[in-house]
């Protein structure tokens, strides 16, 4: 099971969380939550399956090094929520980004930072099995 502990910011502008894989922990960025609404909210809390499957997205922002990535299915209303490489909100396009660690940008708010080492870290941890669920926990605010 991998957690998703994760915490709305008061002023809406992102949802911030720790992702625990075993003993792997990295860290999350996403949209605010507007009502599960497609490519512009977080998903709600809950336990749903992953599947690896051939991503676009993924290909693209993984610049070639990985044609397929993990999704999380199984979300009423929605498809397609990818994990993936990426610094912004607007990177999200309604799907999770992950990195090693958490920044403020003066401009652009919060940022998921070294994404690409962390997406690294992220497909190595989830390569010891084909399937894997996911609980997706709020936690208290930020």
């Amino acid at each position: 099971m991998i957690t998703l502990e994760r915490a709305y910011l008061p002023d809406r502008s992102a949802t911030l969380g720790r992702l625990i894989i075993d003993d792997t922990e990295l860290y999350t960025l996403e949209p605010p939550w507007r009502d599960n609404e497609p490519c512009v909210s977080c998903i709600p809390e809950g336990t749903y399956p992953l599947q690896l499957r051939d991503s676009p997205i993924v290909q693209r922002t993984s610049r070639g090094v990985y044609p397929e990535g993990w999704e999380i299915t199984e979300v009423p209303n929605r498809t397609f929520i990818m994990f993936h490489v990426g610094n912004w909100v607007r990177d999200t396009e309604g799907c999770v980004l992950v990195g090693e660690n958490f920044t403020w940008h003066w401009k652009n708010g919060p940022t998921v930072a070294n994404s690409v080492a962390g997406f690294n870290r992220f497909m190595e941890a989830l390569s010891q099995r084909g399937f894997w669920d996911i609980e997706i926990r709020n936690i208290s605010a930020c």
